[in-house]
């Protein structure tokens, strides 16, 4: 892996993409923009004709200067990252979408993406980049909130509106966006023992199915709201169950967000801990 950008060193610990000789680099050729367009389509399972991102836009935003990345294992594009700047100009970055390849999916790429974007971001004086991922994903949550540290900004109920791509429709496409604090040293939240007991549920399974109880957080001032570690199964399995927990965490996570509470982390058995602002 390539390990600096333009000098500014990149995370370490990335041990899988390393071990396989991958590059990181900013996508500029047509030829990479028409590879990202099929890996993006792959990863959202849709045609390549209905790709979130097209080869024309690709090269518009990488010219413009906008973040435009891939990660490559020799000649084969195994991920891809793109973001453009918002507001305040040139001080913050909204990554639009980050995609790997299906097949190496946990292998490090997201982690290499990002610690690449973060670096090349602080070179050019950004210090806030922003992205949203859908809340009911563990995998994501964990990965956003307590491996990158960010911290979670707003709940947007069916931010997208209808989205008919392979990993979304059928269900609202409520977001979390999150801000990745570049001031902030790189690396994980404090780690979380496993013998630590959580704190009281206001969202809970019971035989999979969702429990809520938001008058518990009354009189509580740490919480919990727990998730699916599969929601994507579950999708798959029983669609309704998927939309009843789609319901449920938009009124557990987004209501107590919007009554203050602050998510502090997710913790890798399934929850987000959220406190009480004072």
């Amino acid at each position: 892996m390539t390990s600096e950008t333009q000098g500014v060193p990149i995370e370490t610990g990335l041990i899988e993409v390393e071990q396989a000789g991958a590059e990181l680099r900013m996508l500029h050729l047509p030829s990479d923009m028409v590879a990202a367009t099929e890996l993006v389509a792959s990863v959202w399972q849709v045609d390549v004709t209905q790709s979130h991102v097209n080869p024309e836009l690709l090269t518009a935003l990488a010219h413009a200067g906008n973040y435009v990345a891939g990660g490559f294992r020799g000649d084969e594009l195994m991920a891809v990252c793109v973001g453009f700047f918002h507001p305040p100009l040139e001080r913050a970055l909204h990554s639009h979408l980050a995609g790997v390849r299906p097949d190496a999916v946990g292998t490090g790429w997201g982690h290499a993406l990002k610690s690449h974007q973060r670096a090349w971001c602080l070179e050019r004086g950004v210090t806030r980049i922003t992205w949203t991922y859908d809340p009911l994903v563990a995998r994501n949550a964990y990965f956003n909130l307590h491996k990158l540290g960010c911290t979670v900004d707003t709940y947007l109920p069916d931010f997208y509106g209808v989205m008919g791509d392979g990993l979304n429709s059928g269900q609202r496409s409520d977001r979390v966006l999150v801000v990745r604090d570049l001031e902030r040293p790189a690396g994980p939240r404090r780690p979380i023992g496993n013998d630590i007991e959580p704190p009281a549920a206001v969202l809970w399974s019971e035989h999979g199915r969702p429990v809520l109880d938001l008058d518990r957080a009354r009189a509580l001032r740490t919480c919990r709201v727990d998730i699916p570690s599969d929601i994507e199964q579950v999708r798959r399995t029983d669609p309704d169950l998927a939309v009843g927990w789609r319901v449920s965490l938009g009124q557990a996570l987004g209501g107590l967000l919007a009554d203050g509470w602050v998510v502090t982390d997710f913790d890798r058995r399934g929850h987000y801990t959220l406190t009480r602002s004072l």
